[in-house]
């Protein structure tokens, strides 16, 4: 039991505190927000005690592809089959139903053996101090907030629990604001029986004297006037009531609430599962949660087989990635927003070329070609089109693979496209004989094959293939061949199609065609490009900043007052003359003299020497900044742990105060610090290189 304890302001100013103090931060939250709240002193299990979460499932559920299922087709009864007599033996149906009834329960004998060889795996270790470690936590009683049954949660973790849970052993007290409760019930069974019903002074002895004025009901005889009720009223509130609290009112800033764990950052490992969680904008790539999932309860880095990573505020509207450790399969997942309308974008992380495989899916409304889904591949690619006034549907593209053309065709940067399959969606305003269904163009082969719909009731759908004519015929028009069409015309008795008829329908796919490679090659440029932007992307990532979030919108402005001195100052740079380090060591030179090879050496060694001791005097002086600083927080450190039982609550929030502004000078100078130490060889080096080109040792390069 602790024999001190924080108050809430305090605790939620120092970020930390025992269960006893978290239990009594979030207890007077929670009577703020009108909720029937105690604060609980007892014992439980040492997972709880101790925050370990290894054996409680991950908050975050893997995710799962949602797969969306055609709508079932309904068939008028009048037409639907009857299924065949079932001629087969009843015995060997039997015999069958008996066998799989039998591998049925092998199955789930099998499935139930492996599930209590699990449950032994992850079941916690032996306790020698179960149901003696003292915690606190927080019970939820009815009567508010249309709660019906009461109910534990955990301060630590935020978790529900029932009443009764094995997780909690026993219960020593509750208390509030109103009152302290003594538990007088036997808590050796567990929690299950406990009753929670705090007016029964059979199971629960209250600390003050009389119920809590909420509690208190007055019942008046019919017969008391005035001065009876009043001295009732007084006879009945003069029990000694809770004192109210002296110490400071619960103000958690802004910039606190923001930040939500310590420091910005919480690492959490639950049952095979590691989460990292993030404050917004404390990650540069707005990462918010990562997710990183194993197959052992160890968490080992080779069992580790899936990354999911989550994010907010990313200008790119991207919101999730999962990534497949084994494959490398990479999973893109925006929100809606982006010019390109990309809703889930999927490749290989090892193969992202604007060739490699992947597939993207669209905001089919959000794009004015109303695309829903691109699947590509090295040799082939597939386009789905939804609602589209041309009642364009989808689009099959074929690639002859890379290194192999065909015979007579030389292989350029771009894929040669072999094969162009087209489908298309019912026109009602057409015939089912002229409204085509899918449209072939063999590339390679010059040719052209069309099939049109089905008739309504019809078992057969019209088609019509051409074979192109040689391009020395398509130069300066089209000379139109009966012998290279042939069809097939499912209306029964229908006239053959008129010649001039069937020259238009070849003038016209021949054109189809030249603009379906067109925009075949236009959707390979917006895949190079989106692939290039994505890695542009991934590599400077932008955060969209809320104008009423005054935290970030503070510092970018003054980043921006920062960037616009630096510009000027850069820019008043430029135009003074260039700095020359050689300077001071011309003028010692009294007298005009030519330089020789000895004293330009002379000169160069002591330009050298003096930047070299520069450089080691710079870096005494930040080694000497910083023990001087280290040995002023172990001296705050060492004061504060003298005067700790005599500070008051000024004086100790001054000096969390100080001591944050102290490791925070103490961080900045151990990196600046470190970034001499690296910049010093290079800075040396710059130096000597330009004193090589100088004009007034140019003796020495003559020299070598």
């Amino acid at each position: 039991m602790p024999d001190r304890l924080y108050s809430p302001h305090t605790v939620f100013m120092r970020k930390s505190g025992h269960s006893y103090e978290i239990a009594t931060a979030l207890c007077s939250l929670l009577i703020g927000l009108n909720y029937n709240a105690y604060v609980v002193s007892g014992y439980a299990v040492r997972d709880i005690t101790l925050k370990i979460m290894t054996r409680i499932n991950c908050p975050f559920p893997e995710h799962e592809e949602k797969e969306e299922e055609p709508p079932a087709e309904v068939l008028d009864p009048k037409y639907v089959l009857k299924p065949p007599l079932d001629l087969r033996s009843k015995f060997l149906l039997q015999m069958e139903q008996r066998k799989r009834d039998k591998e049925l329960a092998e199955k789930k004998r099998v499935e139930e053996e492996k599930r209590k060889e699990i449950e032994e795996l992850e079941k916690p270790p032996f306790d020698e101090l179960h149901g003696l470690r003292l915690h606190a936590w927080v019970l939820i009683l009815p009567e508010k907030r249309d709660i019906k049954e009461p109910f534990f949660i955990e301060p630590s973790s935020g978790y529900r629990y029932e009443t009764n849970s094995t997780q909690y052993s026993g219960i020593e007290s509750v208390w509030n604001d109103t009152n302290y409760w003594v538990n007088l019930q036997d808590c050796s069974n567990g929690l299950g029986e406990i009753d929670f019903n705090l007016h029964n002074v059979a199971n629960w002895e209250h600390l003050l004297v009389g119920e809590p004025i909420d509690w208190r009901k007055m019942k008046p005889q019919d017969d008391m006037d005035e001065d009876e009720l009043r001295l009732m009223e007084i006879y009945q509130e003069k029990h000694l009531d809770m004192p109210m609290p002296w110490s400071m009112a619960i103000n958690i800033s802004h910039d606190v609430v923001q930040t939500r764990f310590p420091n910005g950052v919480r690492s959490t490992c639950y049952k095979r599962t590691l989460v990292e969680e993030f404050a917004p904008y404390v990650q540069d790539d707005g990462l918010v949660v990562r997710v990183c999932r194993f197959h052992d309860l160890e968490c080992s880095p080779d069992q580790l087989y899936i990354i999911e990573e989550r994010y907010e505020n990313r200008h790119d509207h991207l919101i999730k990635i999962v990534e497949q450790i084994a494959t490398g399969l990479t999973t893109e997942y925006f929100s809606r927003g982006r010019e390109d309308a990309t809703k889930v974008h999927q490749f290989y992380a090892l193969d992202n070329e604007a060739e490699s495989a992947r597939t993207v899916e669209f905001y089919n409304k959000s794009r004015f070609d109303c695309m829903s889904k691109l699947e590509l591949h090295n040799q082939w690619m597939k386009e789905t089109y939804v609602d589209r006034d041309d009642f364009f549907a989808y689009r099959h593209v074929e690639y002859a693979k890379r290194g192999h053309p065909p015979p007579g065709i030389l292989e350029g940067p771009r894929r040669i496209v072999l094969n162009v399959l087209e489908k298309f969606n019912r026109n009602p305003s057409k015939k089912a004989s002229d409204d085509i269904a899918i449209r072939e163009f063999a590339i390679i082969a010059k040719e052209i094959h069309l099939k049109f719909h089905y008739d309504k009731g019809k078992v057969t759908a019209s088609t019509r293939d051409f074979i192109k004519p040689p391009m020395s015929e398509m130069s300066d028009r089209l000379i139109f061949n009966p012998d290279l069409t042939s069809g097939y015309q499912a209306e029964m008795g229908a006239k053959p199609p008129r010649q001039l008829n069937l020259f238009n329908l070849l003038e016209q796919q021949i054109k189809e065609e030249e603009e379906s490679l067109r925009q075949v090659r236009e959707i390979e440029e917006q895949v190079a490009e989106f692939v290039r932007l994505r890695d542009m992307e991934k590599a400077v990532p932008k955060l969209d900043v809320s104008i009423f979030n005054r935290e970030q919108n503070k510092e970018y402005k003054k980043g921006m007052l920062e960037r616009e001195q630096q510009q000027k100052e850069h820019r008043e740079r430029e135009v003074e003359e260039e700095t020359d380090f050689l300077s001071p060591y011309l003028v010692k030179l009294t007298v005009p003299v030519i330089i020789s090879p000895t004293i330009a050496q002379k000169l160069k060694a002591d330009c050298l020497k003096d930047f070299k001791q520069l450089l080691v005097d710079r870096a005494n002086d930040i080694q000497h900044q910083f023990e001087m600083c280290t040995a002023e927080i172990q001296q705050k450190q060492q004061w504060y742990t003298q005067v700790l039982d005599t500070l008051t609550l000024l004086e100790e929030e001054n000096y969390f105060k100080e001591l944050n502004n102290a490791k925070f000078h103490l961080h900045t100078l151990e990196m600046r610090l470190a970034r001499h130490r690296d910049l010093s060889g290079p800075r040396y080096q710059a130096l000597a290189n330009y004193l090589d080109s100088h004009p007034a040792l140019e003796v020495l390069s003559n020299n070598d």
